[in-house]
């Protein structure tokens, strides 16, 4: 038989030759020699693996998982983690709620933007991304009164104004959503998203003040292609075609799958009877999104314009397939098919 003293070195000997084993099953110690993450997310694995009690470490884990790779699900357990760990730190909420609105989980995100609002009543960033997550999908009033509660929690930060001016926007009440976004540019000199709203906003009333907007926005973020479009779109409206096309030329320097751009440079050639100019534009459209239909359609109609009825009749059908009720295709069809 064998003796008390030595069933406990045999059970200590397994326990030791068990343990290695179990470690490498540890998610951690997965995560921290997954050559497949990137070097930030193991070294955080690792150094959970060295002190696992730090909370901190599974919500710094999880931020980088989602920078790295919008890893949703395992930012999720990490954030969870930490929250069970430490359920007084309110932040862990927020991110949590963030983590699963980037999962597409919208009725958890919920569940916990209102926690964390619940947990914190004058947090305005909770207050605020609460705001941002019912605008998202469409609780417009809901929206407004985050906003506003937010507001009150922290009336100098410019992207509750800017959001209540989309709220407002979307709403139909363009004079509130203008003036929201110029109480956004009241306290940042630098919000180009609003500059360039009330430029968009000011070209659809015909409005000439939209050009110092849009002028802003472009000095605020030269790189950026939506305000050259949408000057250039603003030129175009009030028959300054030259500029419009400099305007266009520059967005798609900046973004060559700008479709718009590319067709509304196009239309203008069309108009001014350069159709060869125009056929080439019209194509670059249609390459940069091929779900278009609007430039197959003009150029069957540049080419109607050029007299080549064959090719004409081939995009005007190309076009009904790509939208079988686009009716100005139909009707170039009618005119040009043999009776």
């Amino acid at each position: 038989m064998i003796g008390r003293g030595m069933k406990i070195i045999i059970l200590v000997v397994l326990i030791i030759s068990i343990l290695p084993a179990c470690k490498k099953n540890d998610k951690n110690y997965k995560m921290a020699h997954d050559t497949a993450l990137s070097p930030e997310v193991r070294a955080w694995s690792q150094k959970i693996l060295d002190d696992p009690k730090r909370d901190d470490y599974y919500a710094e884990r999880a931020m980088v998982l989602i920078s790295n790779g919008q890893k949703f699900k395992l930012a999720i357990e990490d954030l969870e983690t930490a929250h069970k760990m430490n359920p007084q730190k309110g932040i862990y909420l927020l991110k949590l709620a963030d983590a699963y609105f980037g999962n597409n989980e919208t009725f958890k995100a919920k569940e916990y933007y209102l926690k964390a609002c619940d947990k914190n009543t004058h947090d305005a960033e909770a207050l605020f991304k609460t705001g941002q997550f019912f605008l998202f999908v469409k609780k417009y009033e809901e929206a407004k009164r985050y906003f506003q509660e937010a507001l009150k929690a922290d009336e100098s930060y410019p992207k509750i104004y800017f959001f209540l001016g989309q709220t407002h926007k979307e709403t139909q009440d363009t004079a509130r959503a203008i003036q929201y976004y110029k109480q956004a540019i009241q306290i940042d000199a630098g919000d180009y998203d609003s500059y360039l709203q009330i430029g968009q906003l000011y070209t659809k009333q015909n409005n000439p003040e939209a050009l110092k907007y849009l002028d802003a926005a472009i000095n605020t973020d030269e790189g950026n292609d939506e305000a050259w479009y949408a000057r250039g779109y603003y030129y175009q409206l009030t028959d300054n075609w030259e500029k419009a096309i400099l305007n266009y030329q520059r967005t798609i320097t900046i973004n060559p799958y700008h479709a718009l751009a590319y067709y509304n440079a196009g239309y203008i050639y069309f108009s001014q009877k350069k159709l060869d100019l125009a056929i080439r534009h019209f194509e670059l459209s249609f390459r940069a999104n091929d779900a278009f239909e609007k430039p197959v359609y003009m150029i069957g109609l540049t080419h109607e314009a050029k007299g080549e009825n064959k090719e004409a009749l081939e995009f005007y059908k190309r076009c009904l397939q790509l939208n079988p009720n686009f009716e100005l295709a139909k009707e170039g069809i009618k005119r040009l098919e043999p009776k």
